[in-house]
């Protein structure tokens, strides 16, 4: 079953108010990149209803820059930890790019003499794409088609309005909405772009460099333009704050351009531009992921040797291949090899790396593919699950149980007799009837958003008048008042079930959650 964000949300309430054994309440946190956030709440919000003892997992998207910074811990002083910086701030970061080589060198000579002391665990990859929000543009192979010099342009305030000329050329196919929203658009294009320390940002102003050099320079390359000696964004962008700002700033403003990774984009319905990649094709993330092109563009790369070294020089844009997306990233979890010292309980510390592990475990990441993430390659993830179990790690666990993790899982498919029942396990078969619930209410909403989608899809084709020879055939020439009246009450009736649905499980909640389960009207 496709998994619904909504179901994550749910999952995560259900999660929150789960039984304490003995009082016990295991917790680990991270933060960091807001790109694969909805993968890690899932997983997390999984780990809270499958586990015996009580759980907390959180998980704060603040940016990968954001994150990279409290993984670090630059002087951040704990008077039990020598030296006294690089005191980490969670137990994990997480970011769409590597720790910057200089940075990952600063945390070895400080903390382990020069030697290496973290790992990068790669997990995931996605894109990230252009979005707009012209009114009447198709979302697919006959949209908006922008090739790098012509997005950046648009991003540096060079070409202002959709019926530019330079837009016109290659987009003659909509010329009617283009002219229609500039016309409509007396302050010109409204380009968003991110704040903060974004791999977003660092991404696509990567491809727009190595793209079109010519009108994109280096200087304004980066993570956060304007930080660190980097060029300012042009004053005519506009900053929005994380996926979900630039999602509003493209909602809320017709006719505007910008960027975020592409799942979150294809989550919330938005237009997606068809950028040019290195082959001279136009396509959209999206058909690029169902061609492979996403998971082909990290073939080209192979991984570096060590899992604990330098990879700040690992990068997937702007690679070669007919299907291939430009702006491919990698995302990681930043993990520290003396871990010990930082998470000094030992529940704790086999909570994380369980946690760890169920990033390369189907029945836990394999939900993330409906999120529209994808599995690194094989030789990336091999490097990774090894190195979770190198001797390098200073997981140490008490000799009275193995010096193993106490934690472990129990599958869906597999029954551990009497060792499932154990305190320390994350079982597939431990679920709540409440959570089953959900599963099934989230699948219908899903059913009724693309039946919503497809009823709009027919009454756009039948308003625009097109018809095929079979139609003339039978003497359908032209759309009837009464097909249109029809399709416009399904169209309404449709609209209408899906927000009693959506009613019903905002019902729901209030009940379940803010009323102790009493019906409202008790």
């Amino acid at each position: 079953m496709k998994v619904h964000p909504l179901s994550t949300f749910l999952l995560a309430g259900l999660s929150s108010v789960a039984q304490q054994v003995n009082g016990e309440v295991v917790t680990i946190h991270g933060s960091g990149t807001t790109n694969p956030s909805k993968c890690i709440w899932h997983i997390m919000s999984l780990f809270m209803e499958r586990s015996l003892v009580a759980t907390r997992l959180t998980y704060r998207a603040v940016g990968s820059s954001t994150g990279q910074m409290e993984f670090l811990g630059v002087n951040n002083t704990d008077a039990s930890t020598d030296p006294f910086q690089h005191v980490p701030h969670t137990h994990f970061g997480a970011g769409d790019i590597p720790v910057p080589s200089a940075a990952y060198k600063a945390l070895n000579d400080a903390t382990n003499e020069g030697e290496s002391n973290m790992l990068h665990l790669p997990f995931a990859l996605s894109s990230i794409s252009f979005f707009h929000s012209i009114p009447g543009v198709p979302n697919d192979d006959k949209g908006l088609k922008l090739n790098a010099c012509l997005l950046a342009r648009i991003f540096d305030g060079k070409i202002t309005r959709w019926d530019d000329s330079e837009i016109l050329d290659v987009n003659d196919h909509i010329e009617t909405e283009l002219t229609k929203v500039a016309m409509q658009s007396p302050n010109g294009i409204y380009v968003a772009r991110r704040v903060h320390g974004s791999s977003s940002t660092a991404s696509v102003t990567k491809y727009l460099h190595e793209a079109c050099k010519n009108e994109w320079p280096k200087s304004k390359v980066g993570s956060e333009l304007g930080a660190k000696g980097l060029d300012e964004w042009h004053v005519r962008t506009k900053p929005c704050e994380g996926s979900g700002g630039m999602t509003e700033c493209l909602k809320n403003n017709p006719g505007a351009i910008g960027y975020l990774d592409s799942g979150h984009g294809w989550s919330e319905d938005l237009a997606e531009v068809n950028v040019q990649n290195l082959d001279k094709t136009f396509l959209t993330s999206r058909a690029a992921r169902d061609k492979g092109g996403i998971t082909g563009a990290a073939g080209f790369t192979p991984p570096p040797d060590r899992i604990d070294g330098d990879w700040g020089s690992i990068q997937f844009i702007n690679k070669a291949g007919e299907d291939t997306w430009p702006i491919v990233v990698m995302s990681y979890v930043y993990l520290r090899k003396d871990i010990d010292v930082f998470v000094s309980d030992d529940v704790e510390r086999g909570l994380l790396k369980l946690f760890l592990e169920s990033l390369y475990d189907d029945d836990y990441f394999g939900k993330c593919t409906d999120l529209g993430f994808s599995k690194p390659p094989a030789s990336y993830v091999k490097k990774a699950t090894d190195g979770l179990n190198s001797q390098g790690i200073s997981w140490n666990f008490p000799i009275q149980i193995g010096q193993e993790n106490m934690w472990s899982f129990e599958s869906k498919d597999k029954t551990r007799k009497i060792a499932g029942a154990g305190k320390y396990v994350v079982s597939g078969k431990r679920q709540s009837l409440n959570g089953l619930k959900i599963d099934e209410i989230s699948g219908k909403e899903t059913e009724l958003e693309l039946e919503v989608k497809r009823l709009s899809a027919v009454l756009a084709s039948m308003t625009s008048g097109e018809h095929d020879d079979h139609d003339d055939d039978r003497g359908h020439n032209s759309m009837k008042s009464g097909d249109s009246g029809q399709a416009q009450n399904a169209l309404v009736l449709g609209a209408i079930s899906f927000t009693l649905w959506i009613c019903a499980i905002l019902g729901y909640l209030v009940q379940r959650f803010l009323c102790g389960g009493k019906a409202l009207y008790e």
